[in-house]
């Protein structure tokens, strides 16, 4: 078996445990969070943490996204950094259920509006000068809504779909972690829908490299 299997596997086996403890409360970046069932943990490996301080340290947009939600953490955390208005958006009920609460769970960084969607789907037209998108790209079978194509597929539509909803200069920032594989790299993903991404932001720990993507229309 190779390290990047081996790597996988590891990581699958964590984020299990997560599940154990859900509900639970946390913090991050003075943001408090409750993880409610059935919702991807905010605080789960380097990923989350090492983007959001990235994210702190970027220029903020006046209409910002985050699609893919979760728990609300990088809708709260772009308000944080000064967006002017900032939806979230999550295909997971649960996950749309548990960012509503955790805003109310906030209030200094209200008004964070909410959407239960399916990528774009329910997203009514307009456009976005800023998006994160900490998209699921675990090869698993199918807890918290991860699929065995490494995110390949959700991806492919994101990157069709998000075209309605941008400008020249929009701003879209992918985290991702190298060892998951070439196939499922935003980087080589997003290049067949006219986009091009440069690695902005980059770190290694005990489970290989990862990298914060800026991605903009070419």
């Amino acid at each position: 078996m190779n390290n990047e299997i081996m790597s996988i596997s590891k990581r699958e086996s964590e984020l299990a445990s997560y599940l154990d403890r859900q509900p639970y409360l946390t913090e991050l970046d003075g943001i408090s969070l409750e993880i409610a069932k059935n919702v991807f943990p905010s605080d789960f490996g380097i990923t989350s943490s090492f983007f959001g301080h990235f994210m702190l340290q970027q220029k903020p947009g006046s209409r910002a996204l985050d699609m893919g939600c979760g728990s609300g953490y990088f809708a709260l955390l772009l308000k944080k950094m000064g967006c002017q208005t900032v939806l979230g958006v999550d295909f997971n009920k649960d996950a749309f259920n548990c960012a509503t609460s955790n805003a109310m769970r906030n209030p200094e960084l209200a008004s964070v509006e909410f959407i239960h969607s399916d990528l774009f789907v329910n997203v009514s037209p307009r456009q976005f000068d800023l998006i994160v998108f900490n998209f699921n790209y675990y090869p698993s079978n199918g807890v918290y809504g991860l699929n065995p194509d490494g995110g390949q597929e959700i991806l492919k539509r994101f990157f069709k779909e998000v075209s309605a909803y941008i400008n020249q200069q929009t701003r879209i920032y992918i985290p991702y972690s190298l060892f998951v594989g070439e196939e499922h790299d935003p980087k080589n993903i997003c290049t067949d829908f006219g986009f091009i991404a440069k690695t902005v932001a980059a770190i290694t720990n005990e489970s290989g490299d990862h990298v914060i993507y800026e991605v903009m229309l070419t």
